[in-house]
């Protein structure tokens, strides 16, 4: 197993990327703290986990909120002794407009939540970390940081201050062994990008099929990337198959984005 004897901090545990998340470091040895707003959801996850013969613990978290974030750290050193991975997953994607149409408020929350929040949550795992002399942050990211759509400028401008604060604290951090990188799906499917595909597809009067099928075909691949694949990306960037990398960005969106 990849992640024996280690544990990891899971933010943002949803029906997609987070819960994928938490599964796969459980799958690879590591024990799994978890922080939501949903408490219902936390429980689920977090008997999945337990499922896989991995510990689980808690807590409802705001990232929002230093307090909380702070909390969810202590809870992971109090009860694992150590906190060896962060995967930062928790966001807001701010309603889709056009900037000249969007409030000023939705940017503030984007940003409060996207980077402010992330920040919060990555100084938090700090203290253990910086003890153990050892630790791996990963961030996701998003295509939109560096390939925004157009009503996507609040969320894309916020997840491309993320990924500059991420490259920061690698620089930073690298002294006492800590990697700081993220990963940026592209579009994922799951619940969220269903309901947009069914919403295209009645707004527009067309097939849910057609509507996918487009979405597709913007990759050479020709797939949707999974939160299954994101997570994968997580693990990797997680683990010791990885530890000469800090400050880079995995992109997860099968070719539809290929940077230099």
């Amino acid at each position: 197993m990849l992640l024996e004897g280690r544990a990891a901090i899971v933010t943002g545990v949803g029906p997609g990327i987070g819960r994928e998340a938490a599964l796969a470091l459980a799958r690879e040895g590591a024990d799994i703290a978890l922080g939501a707003r949903t408490e219902e959801r936390l429980r689920e996850v977090a008997a999945e986990v337990e499922r896989l013969g991995r510990r689980a613990v808690y807590l409802p978290t705001n990232i929002a909120d230093d307090g909380d974030c702070r909390a969810l750290a202590e809870l992971c050193v109090k009860e694992f002794g150590r906190i060896d991975v962060l995967a930062q997953n928790a966001f807001k994607q701010p309603p889709m407009r056009t900037i000249e149409d969007e409030d000023a408020k939705e940017w503030e929350r984007a940003f409060r939540i996207n980077v402010i929040g992330s920040i919060f949550m990555a100084k938090a795992v700090l203290p253990a970390m910086k003890e153990q002399k050892s630790g791996s942050v990963v961030f996701v990211s998003s295509l939109s940081a560096r390939n925004s759509d157009a009503t996507l400028g609040a969320y894309g401008a916020a997840k491309a201050a993320l990924l500059s604060a991420a490259r920061t604290m690698a620089r930073e951090w690298g002294p006492y062994g800590i990697r700081v990188n993220s990963v940026a799906p592209g579009h994922v499917w799951g619940p969220n990008l269903q309901w947009y595909v069914d919403h295209l597809a009645k707004e527009q009067n067309r097939p849910v099929e057609d509507v996918k099928g487009e979405i597709e075909s913007l990759s050479p691949m020709g797939k949707i990337a999974t939160s299954a694949e994101v997570a994968g990306a997580i693990v990797f960037l997680a683990s010791d198959l990885s530890g000469g990398m800090t400050g880079q960005v995995v992109d997860v969106n099968a070719g539809a984005w290929m940077p230099l």
